[in-house]
């Protein structure tokens, strides 16, 4: 759920490289009927991702082009084999696309390093966008599976689309720690009050449907592992209200950076627990 430039690459341009590749005449031919089409998918594309508005744009399985029906099994083979695979003539852009991502991370998770690009609205049932650039956004194998191949049927349920929305300015995910031997952390999400309805439901959903909690609470589980020896001799030195002064550092420092990290929130969590901050740090 954070964001990331727009690639810099039509669908026009990226189709015409893809289909250089073509050997089959006739198929070759009815895919060069399309360009229109491809043409004005981008456009209504970028006007409904604008809007917020992606799940209004109808879903089909073939494309009637000036040559010849083109099916959705053949578009997904043209990103396969002619964008997505190594070597292909799309390869470059692929990976220009790939390339967008901040410091390599995904911008689904915000943690996990990108491997592979989604498709906003999926290929299968939106075929003429299947190699279009502005519906492919690079992501980690994890968040890319655990999206599935569904595409939106609400505004609720319409993916935060990276190049497109932003809801970094403002918190949504919060922690809280587990007492136990060792100490653990569970994630939630917690939307501000002036967020409208649909927009709190869709980030919701989103952490829900790529497993964000069991993610973050897996790496929280080892990162209180991590920064216990220097806690101790925090405790040690100066006390259960120093632990917390430095906790709260922590948390300051990662949401100056970015306010809905897993790590700000973790620390936050921390220094806010009475039972953490008294040697709990040391189960």
């Amino acid at each position: 759920m954070w964001t990331i430039p727009k690639p810099a690459l039509t669908a026009r341009d990226t189709f015409d490289t893809c289909i250089e590749g073509i050997s089959d005449a006739d198929k070759k031919l009815r895919l060069e009927g399309l360009r229109a089409q491809i043409e004005d998918a981008e456009e209504a594309f970028n006007e409904r991702a604008t809007t917020t508005e992606l799940h209004l744009i109808a879903e089909a399985n073939v494309i009637n082009g000036a040559n010849g029906i083109v099916t959705a099994k053949e578009m997904e083979q043209l990103y396969d084999r002619h964008m997505a695979r190594q070597k292909s003539r799309g390869r470059d852009t692929y990976d220009k696309i790939m390339m967008a991502a901040i410091h390599g991370q995904c911008p689904f998770c915000g943690h996990l390093p990108v491997s592979t690009l989604d498709h906003s609205l999926p290929k299968a049932r939106h075929p003429v966008l299947a190699v279009t650039p502005l519906n492919l956004i690079p992501c980690c194998k994890d968040c890319n599976h655990n999206k599935g191949t569904l595409g939106p049927n609400s505004a609720e349920t319409q993916f935060f689309h990276a190049y497109y929305d932003d809801v970094t300015a403002d918190r949504w995910l919060y922690a809280e720690i587990v007492e136990g031997s060792p100490p653990g952390a569970i994630f939630f999400v917690n939307t501000p009050a002036n967020w409208d309805a649909a927009t709190a439901a869709r980030v919701q959903t989103q952490f829900t449907a790529l497993k964000l909690g069991r993610l973050y609470a897996s790496q929280a589980g080892r990162q209180l592992q991590n920064i216990k020896r220097s806690l101790h001799n925090i405790f040690e030195a100066a006390g259960f209200d120093t632990v917390r002064e430095d906790l709260e550092g922590r948390s300051q420092s990662c949401a100056a950076v970015s306010l809905n990290s897993w790590e700000g929130a973790l620390y936050e969590a921390a220094s806010q627990s009475d039972w953490y901050c008294n040697e709990g740090f040391g189960e």
